[in-house]
């Protein structure tokens, strides 16, 4: 009889067991559906930061939002607290659906390499290497294994910003979100060099879209709602690509240029350019630290982390009508504000021109083109254009034999060997006989090849050079390096595109980036 109780008790056990185990079954299934993250908790929509969820037991009902990075950026901090970052237009580490998750694979903190570069792999991963398949990308920090090819974990640790803090992100709509500041926004688009395609104010509320070097940018903010931005890779890059997979963007000198900003690395050397004006005639008169009491680029300058009271300022002021230029004043022809035609006369007084002068010698160097402040771009390209196309035609030549000569110099920096021979000297000659134009791989080309014929120089002789404010800059008739790289740095100005230094107007204090 103990028996049969024992056994019947033990059934009764298990009985209840099966029964609670398939009711927690249950349960969870259906937290899993009624769970307004259900579809944003997959390794397809949040990238490598699956991987970096917080572990919760099982048997707790509610789950917690997912988690998401914090991103700042701005110029004083850099992005994320690095000021050069690689970025890359083929992500460095697995992405989801999410653009934060795709902005953190392009954006690097070394530079990445391929996984079977300069490893004495074999022809086949040399291939791969050069076609830039996504799964050769590393980097440089990653080891490699006895097979010669990168470790992809270490590679994933050191392109995928491990160390920020994260932080639970926001349900929109079917998007899970990270907020971002305005001023983080604005500085990831110069750092892309994102340009303005459609921009609407209206009743319903604020859209916008900007294309850059990286992808395509969206911005919507409904009346009542919260503005949301979004980011989207570009589909074309693969393994048509021929350029080097990366190249170091400073956060510092994108936002000084959005901003009309010049400032020299090695001296106390800082000034602002004004804006557009309307139809009439302007003097340019140089005020000492008064940036601070400009209309201009100052706002988006103190909130990128700038001290405006420390720059001086190029201010226009009116003339009145029966006013004439001095004999040694030089006359600039610049667009107006309103339509863009040159309905703008300024007059640019001696002293005004060795400020202009300093300002194009102190251009900071860059890879890729700009995402200007229009003021300071028409007033150094109406200075320096004369110079330009004067030296225009030996420029191009000089660059095109540089690749000629230097084939496998190319090929060490990135290049694809065949576009080296082929084409790389003949469309950068091309883009600098052109005068303008809209292409960040055509910028790529041209100063990658003027690095290379100036040798080792770094980044700060780069920055700061003495060209325009040489006495006899007009009299020059052969092209010194130091030449070779101001007249590099004007072209740049020239393909470069302009920015609403003044979008932060239309934008709330926080955004969602979904």
């Amino acid at each position: 009889m103990d028996q049969a109780n024992l056994a019947a008790a033990w059934l009764s056990f298990a009985a209840t067991a099966v029964g609670l185990g398939g009711l927690i079954s249950q349960a969870s299934a259906i937290n899993d559906q009624l769970d307004p993250y259900h579809a944003n908790r997959t390794a397809e929509y949040l990238g490598i930061w699956f991987q970096r969820q917080q572990r919760f037991p099982w048997w707790r009902i509610a789950k917690p939002p997912p988690l998401g990075p914090i991103i700042v950026a701005k110029m004083s901090d850099g992005f994320c607290g690095v000021n050069t970052v690689y970025i890359t237009r083929i992500p460095a580490s697995p992405t989801g659906r999410a653009g934060w998750s795709t902005i953190l694979a392009m954006f690097n903190q070394e530079p990445p390499v391929l996984g079977s570069a300069g490893a004495g792999a074999g022809d086949g991963d040399g291939d791969a290497a050069e076609k830039g398949s996504l799964s050769a990308v590393t980097t440089g920090s990653g080891s490699r294994r006895s097979d010669g090819r990168a470790d992809a974990d270490a590679a994933a640790r050191s392109t995928s910003w491990i160390q920020l803090d994260r932080k639970a992100l926001k349900r929109h709509q079917d998007h899970a979100c990270i907020v971002i500041s305005r001023t983080t926004l604005i500085t990831m688009l110069v750092m892309t060099n994102g340009r303005p395609v459609f921009q609407y104010s209206d009743a319903t509320g604020f859209r916008a879209g900007y294309a850059s070097y990286c992808g395509q940018w969206y911005i919507t903010w409904p009346i009542g709602q919260e503005a949301i931005v979004k980011f989207a890779a570009h589909d074309s890059i693969g393994s048509s690509e021929v350029l080097p997979r990366s190249f170091a963007q400073r956060v510092d000198r994108c936002g000084q240029i959005v901003s009309g900003v010049i400032s020299s690395p090695t001296t106390s050397f800082a000034v602002a350019f004004p804006g557009r004006k309307a139809t009439g005639a302007y003097r340019l008169e140089h005020a000492v630290k008064g940036f601070q009491g400009a209309h201009s680029g100052r706002h988006l300058y103190n909130m990128m982390g700038g001290r405006a009271f420390e720059v001086d300022f190029l201010s226009a002021r009116t003339v009145a009508g029966d006013a004439s230029a001095n004999s040694d004043d030089i006359v600039l022809e610049l667009p107006n504000k309103d339509n863009g035609k040159h309905t703008v006369t300024m007059l640019i007084p001696p002293p005004e021109q060795q400020i202009i002068a300093q300002a194009l010698d102190s251009l900071p160097w860059t890879n890729l083109s700009w995402s200007i402040h229009r003021g300071l771009r028409d007033i150094l390209l109406a200075y320096g254009k004369p110079i330009m196309d004067k030296h225009r035609a030996s420029l191009a030549e000089l660059i095109k034999n540089t690749v000629e000569a230097h084939p496998d110099v190319f090929r060490a920096r990135g290049w694809d060997p065949e576009f080296v021979r082929n084409n790389m000297g003949h469309m950068a000659a091309s883009a600098i006989l052109a005068g303008s134009g809209n292409s960040g791989d055509s910028v790529r080309v041209v100063t990658d090849i003027a690095a290379v014929y100036v040798g080792d120089w770094d980044v700060a002789q780069l920055d700061d050079v003495v060209f325009w404010r040489r006495p006899d800059v007009k009299e020059v008739d052969e092209l010194d390096a130091q030449g070779v790289v101001a007249l590099t740095k004007l072209f740049v100005l020239e393909w470069s595109q302009e920015f609403d230094y003044q979008l932060y107007h239309y934008l709330p204090i926080d955004l969602y980036f979904a």
